[in-house]
C-alpha cells in the first residue's frame, strides 16, 4: 500500500513543481497597453480629422460666403425632393397601364429628339450652339 501513497506524493510533488503561480500576465499588460494605444491614436486621427474638416468648412462656407452657403442647401434640400420624386415614379410605374404609356412617350421624345437635332448637320450645329451658350451662361 505504501507505493499508492509513494505515487500520490509523487504526482502532487510533480504537479506543484510544473504549476507555477501567476504573479503578473506581462502578455495581457502588453495587450491591454497595445489596445489602448491603437485606440488613442485612433481617437487623435478622428479628432485630427474632425478638425481638418471643420477648418476647411469655415474656409469654404465662411463669413462673407453666402452664396456658397445658399448652394450647399439647395443641393441638401434637393435630395428629398429626388427621393420623392423616385417613390412618385415608382407608383405610378406599379398601376397596370402606365408602364407602357411611359414608355411609348419615351420612345416617341427619342424619336422626336433624333428627327429635330441629329439627323442633319444644321439641326447638330444648332444643338451644339445651344448646349455652348447654356454652358457659357451658367458656368461663366
Amino acid at each position: 500500500m505504501e507505493p499508492k501513497e509513494d505515487n500520490v506524493e509523487a504526482i502532487a510533488e510533480d504537479l506543484t513543481e510544473t504549476i507555477q503561480p501567476v504573479t503578473s500576465a506581462p502578455e495581457s499588460e502588453q495587450a491591454i497597453t497595445a489596445t489602448t494605444t491603437s485606440v488613442d491614436d485612433t481617437l487623435k486621427v478622428s479628432y485630427d480629422l474632425l478638425n481638418k474638416v471643420k477648418q476647411l468648412w469655415e474656409e469654404y462656407f465662411g463669413e462673407g460666403k453666402k452664396a456658397n452657403l445658399t448652394l450647399a442647401i439647395i443641393i441638401i434640400a434637393t435630395i428629398p425632393l429626388l427621393i420623392a420624386t423616385s417613390t412618385l415614379v415608382d407608383f405610378l410605374n406599379k398601376l397596370p397601364v402606365l408602364p407602357s404609356v411611359f414608355e411609348l412617350v419615351g420612345f416617341g421624345y427619342s424619336i422626336w429628339f433624333i428627327y429635330r437635332y441629329l439627323l442633319l448637320a444644321d439641326t447638330r450645329k444648332e444643338l451644339i450652339d445651344g448646349i455652348t451658350t447654356w454652358k457659357n451662361k451658367v458656368f461663366g
